[in-house]
Parts: C-alpha cells; sequence; structure tokens
C-alpha cells in the first residue's frame, strides 16, 4: 500500500537525493572550503594528546572493536563509521574554536567529521564532500528555522545537538546515493533520535558539551546507514505529524521556512563566520571591547577597579558565572583582562588558582541591559572599565572580530588554522593540509586528507 503523502518531507528528500555539485555557486563552494580549513584547525586543537576528553572518547571507540572503517583523528586505529563519528564529533567541539556556526547551531562541528567519516568509508572525491556539506546546511539549517522561537532554550534542549543530527544524515545519504524513499527513512531515523539537552551548563569537567555533538553525529551517520539497508522510519518527520518535532524540540512551527528558496538559496552562505577565540561565541564581542579598551589606553591589572560587561538579558543565562570555565563569562574577561589574550586550553584549567585571575574575577560583572535589546546582533556587547584614577571606559561592539559581518581576511583565517595545527602535526603537514583543502575540488580520493589527520602518516 502507498504510504501517505507528507508534503515537505517529501519534497526535502527529493532535494536531498538529487542535490550536486554542480548546482552550488562559487560562493557556495568557497564557503565550505573555508569551513572545512577552520574546523580542521578545532579538530587539532582537541588534538588527543591536547584535550583529555578527545584521548577519553577515542580510547572508548576503541575498546567497542569492530570493523576498521574510519579513523578516529589524532590516532593510529579505526573503527566502525557510527564509533568514528562520535569520537571525531566530540573532537569537533570540544575545543570551542569551530566558527561555521549557523541557524543557532555549532554546524560545522559535527558536519566536518561527518563529512571525513563517510568521505574514508565511501572513498569519496574532494567534490563529493563539498557537495554533502553545503547540503547539511540545508537541510538542518531550513529545519532549525522552522523550530526557531525568540526563547534560546524553549525546552533545555541544545539546538546544535538537535538539528545537526539531520544534516549529518544528509551528509551520510549523499555519499551512499540514497534515493529519496531512503532520504525519508534517513531523515525519519535521525528525527526520532535527534536529542541532547544544554544541561552541560553545569558540568565543570567541559566533556558533556562536546558528547551532544558527537552523539549527532554518530545517530546521523547511522540513520543514513540503517536507511540504505531498507530500515524503516517515521515518513512525515519534516511535517506536522501527530508527534512531531516540533512540540518536542520548540512549540513552534514555521513550514514555510523549509521549503523558501529552495534550490536557489544556499544556507552554507548563511553561516555567521569563524571564532578568534576559544570560548562560547556570545563572549566574543565583550572580549573585543575590553581587550580594545585595554589596548588603547595601556591598562594593566592593578589599574583596573571593576569590568562592567553588558549583553542582551536573553543571553546571560548562558554565559553567566557557569561552572563550565568555557561559558563562564566573568572568568573568560578575568583572564583577558590580567593576559590580554585567551589561550586554547585557558577553560581547560582552573585559573582561579591564581592569585591575579581571582582577585580580577571578584571585579567582573556580567549584566543584562535592556540597551541591547534593539541591536539586529544576536551577541552585541557594551563594556565598562573603571579604573582607579575615576575614569569609566566605555566600548560597544555589535559584532565581533570573525563574524561575517566583521570577517577574517582569508589571510587571517589561514593564520588561525595554521597556529592550531602546527603544535598538533607540524608545520610541514598543517601546509599540505591547507593546500589538499584550498584545492579540493581537484582531490580525486578524500583518504589523502584523512590520512594526513592520524598518527600513523
Amino acid at each position: 500500500m502507498k504510504a501517505k503523502k507528507w508534503y515537505y518531507t517529501e519534497k526535502l528528500a527529493e532535494f536531498s537525493s538529487f542535490y550536486k555539485y554542480d548546482d552550488l555557486p562559487p560562493g557556495a563552494i568557497n564557503t565550505a572550503k573555508d569551513i572545512i580549513l577552520d574546523t580542521l584547525g578545532a579538530l587539532f586543537a582537541a588534538w588527543p594528546d591536547r584535550h583529555p576528553v578527545s584521548r577519553l572518547i577515542g580510547d572508548h571507540v576503541k575498546e567497542m572493536g569492530g570493523a576498521p572503517e574510519c579513523s578516529v583523528l589524532g590516532r593510529d586505529f579505526k573503527v566502525p563509521a557510527p564509533n568514528a563519528a562520535l569520537a571525531n564529533g566530540v573532537m569537533g567541539y570540544a575545543a570551542d574554536i569551530e566558527g561555521g556556526g549557523m541557524a543557532r547551531m555549532h554546524a560545522a562541528a559535527a558536519f566536518v567529521p561527518g563529512i571525513l567519516v563517510m568521505g574514508e568509508r565511501q572513498r569519496l572525491s574532494g567534490k563529493d564532500i563539498l557537495t554533502a556539506l553545503a547540503l547539511a546546511y540545508d537541510i538542518s539549517g531550513r529545519v532549525s528555522e522552522a523550530s526557531r522561537t525568540e526563547t534560546s532554550y524553549p525546552h533545555s534542549f541544545h539546538p546544535s545537538a538537535v538539528f545537526t543530527t539531520f544534516g549529518v544524515a544528509a551528509i551520510a545519504g549523499h555519499a551512499l546515493r540514497l534515493s529519496t524513499e531512503q532520504f525519508i527513512n534517513a531523515y525519519g531515523l535521525a528525527g526520532s533520535v535527534a536529542s541532547g539537552l544544554i544541561a552541560w551548563v553545569d558540568d565543570p569537567s567541559e566533556h558533556s558539551r562536546s558528547y551532544g555533538i558527537g552523539v549527532s553525529a554518530r545517530n546521523g551517520v547511522t540513520a543514513g546507514l540503517l536507511a540504505e539497508k531498507g530500515f524503516g522510519g517515521p515518513q512525515g518527520i519534516f511535517d506536522p505529524m501527530k508527534y512531531n518535532i516540533y512540540d518536542a524540540f520548540s512549540g513552534e512551527m514555521h513550514l514555510d521556512e523549509l521549503l523558501k528558496s529552495l534550490g536557489s538559496e544556499f544556507y552554507i552562505e548563511r553561516q555567521d563566520g569563524f571564532k578568534l577565540y576559544p570560548c562560547c561565541g556570545d563572549i566574543h564581542t565583550g572580549l573585543d571591547a575590553l581587550l580594545a579598551i585595554l589596548k588603547e589606553h595601556r591598562l594593566k591589572p592593578d589599574d583596573i577597579v571593576q569590568v562592567i560587561h553588558q549583553v542582551k538579558e536573553i543571553r546571560r543565562p548562558v554565559i553567566d558565572n557557569n561552572p563550565l570555565h568555557s561559558h563562564n563569562a566573568q572568568y573568560i574577561m578575568a583572564i583577558a583582562a590580567v593576559d590580554r589574550q585567551i589561550r586554547w586550553n585557558d577553560f581547560l584549567i582552573d585559573r582561579l588558582e591564581e592569585d591575579a585571575i581571582a582577585a580580577m574575577y571578584a571585579r567582573t560583572r556580567l549584566v543584562g541591559t535592556a540597551e541591547l535589546e534593539d541591536s539586529p546582533s544576536a551577541a552585541p556587547a557594551i563594556v565598562e572599565v573603571q579604573t582607579r584614577d575615576g575614569r569609566k571606559l566605555i566600548k560597544r561592539v555589535e559584532y565581533c572580530k570573525g563574524h561575517s559581518l566583521n570577517p577574517f581576511t582569508p589571510e587571517e583565517l589561514r593564520q588561525k588554522f595554521m597556529n592550531l595545527a602546527i603544535p598538533a602535526v607540524g608545520e610541514a603537514r598543517s601546509r599540505e593540509i591547507m593546500e589538499l583543502v584550498q584545492h579540493l575540488e581537484n582531490v580525486d580520493d578524500v583518504c589523502l586528507l584523512v590520512n594526513k589527520m592520524t598518527t600513523k602518516c
């Protein structure tokens, strides 16, 4: 008997099954390369010998065993594709310095590990993985926007962990050349297990924050592999079915977003930009403002009586004095006030044990303010520094350095990658990887890239 027609799901599945490289505009292709290069840098920042969560998750999937299909990055062994996606997805978000975010998601943290895993498993070309990455942005971005609310986390779910599951399923489906009917099942299976609470804001270990991204990558790959075998799933996952994803994750349903400009607007070109600092993006405008004040007025830590960091009230709870340091604005701003920079591992250690940092932390406040509510930016900031000689130094930043509206230059993006990659794999291999990514459309087998990101090469 013919299955009931589900309009939006069928349209997106059909769109996915016919998605091809030749349809991508040059801007989408270039953006995809930038996202891949930037995320590889973030993976190097989370290399197993630099970040404990990467070592732990790698040890876990190694102990699980299974067919040696796909590489665990930074290690010398292979595991089944879903488990490689789990380990590499965790690494993607572990350092919290990856960019390529879009539609409330740390999209690249899941998608780039996903394309590397499926690219290695299926021996895909560079054109294939560029296409798969663009498709992932299209599908997950549309579903996220269809679920958008004014409240950041209405049901305590983390959009990054939820909606990237669909994007990784799209990657797996593209790699496996799924039909429209198989894509329907893949997306249905992905939606059935999409999850991830933002409860990790209370986890000082910084482990569970990235675990949700790894799980989304694993579940997306698994959904595609099962659909290829004929495993069935809900047939209307993107439609207003009886028990639907919109009720589950947001309580709102904006179905017009699913098909708006489908095929003519590419969501990968809507990515938000790239990160300068290894911490929550909501802190970046504050850091830019604070560091500019320090530089302009040549302030030393002892010159500062108080730092007042003002943000939109809706963003304040995400970064207000959380136990995990990467999302603790007071902690990050205190380090910046003392050191004039944020290093890749500052949130992995407890620098409050240092007298200077602890003292500045006590003098740093985060407040929500109505003054920023009309800003078009999602995370603007006003920083006021009160000095011992009685001055009040104020700076407002709408868009942080690296944001798509205040972007890095191509050279700045490449330099960021090199800064993160060289400590992990050395300058020569870092340059080889950068060269491969910059000419990815000419690469016949993505294993050439993956092999440079294991300890065997």
